[in-house]
């Protein structure tokens, strides 16, 4: 009679077991559903000046992007331990290549590039004992690496995002929304011939918005790590995209806030 029982709560306990397995799980580590990457926008344009402030943002963003990869040797020389790379340095290089950009900035726009300016600064002396390390070629310091930490603490002060979303994106910072993904599909079918911003204005929760993206070409430096052959591991890890110089690889992206 023991025996019969304890067959019984066995078979019972069986089913439940596979009732309970037979019943999906919550999916666990993936995006929440809703929201918006701000919620305080603490500059805005008017919609008049909204695409020259998004141009002039983008072209100054590139410029130090450019900046980096010309000192690119210097930082990567591994027997080198100060490099003299400092926010300081930096700022004046950036400075003095943008200065076409600000001959006819309205004041407004030049408060906000000047917080421009002070963001990136601060990240390359945030990072200045990565770059002074010696006996280590790779720091793990990029163009890309810069310009993702300078649109956090960018955004931080300004409310305005700046992000740099990719066709195949490294950091869950530069995951492509539905409008940037949109942009992204549009410039890769397009070919090389296509450079001309997409804009549109939009909404982020109850805030007009101005959306400005336009395409980042792939440069004969990047190849090492998003050239060919397609799907060997780089010398991070990641496996290579397979592109050429001249592909697009991602986005400049800038949404500010406008007042009218």
């Amino acid at each position: 009679m023991n025996k019969m029982h304890a067959g019984r709560a066995s078979i019972i306990a069986l089913a439940l077991a596979l009732g309970a397995a037979a019943v999906p799980a919550q999916p666990i580590g993936i995006a929440a559903k809703g929201g918006f990457p701000e919620y305080l926008f603490l500059e805005k344009v008017s919609r008049a000046q909204a695409d020259a402030t998004a141009n002039k943002l983008a072209r100054t963003v590139i410029a130090g992007r450019m900046i980096i990869f010309a000192y690119g040797k210097k930082l990567t020389d591994p027997e080198l331990g100060d490099k003299g790379f400092t926010g300081a340095f930096f700022e004046e290089q950036w400075r003095g290549s943008t200065q076409d950009l600000l001959i006819d900035a309205t004041p407004e726009q030049k408060r906000i590039l000047d917080k421009l300016f002070w963001a990136g600064r601060q990240v390359i002396d945030n990072n200045q004992d990565r770059l002074n390390v010696k006996g280590v070629a790779w720091k793990h310091f990029l163009p890309a690496k810069w310009e993702r930490e300078m649109g956090q603490v960018f955004t931080a002060r300004t409310g305005i995002l700046i992000k740099q979303p990719g066709r195949s994106y490294r950091n869950p910072v530069n995951v492509p929304d539905d409008l940037e993904r949109a942009a992204l599909e549009a410039f890769i079918q397009a070919g090389s011939a296509e450079n001309k911003p997409r804009t549109a204005f939009a909404n982020m929760g109850k805030q007009p918005v101005y959306r400005y993206m336009e395409p980042i070409r792939l440069l004969e430096p990047c190849l090492p790590c998003h050239g060919k052959p397609k799907g060997e591991p780089d010398m991070l890890g990641f496996h290579k995209d397979g592109l050429v110089a001249g592909d697009v690889i991602g986005l400049m992206s800038v949404t500010l806030a406008v007042s009218d």
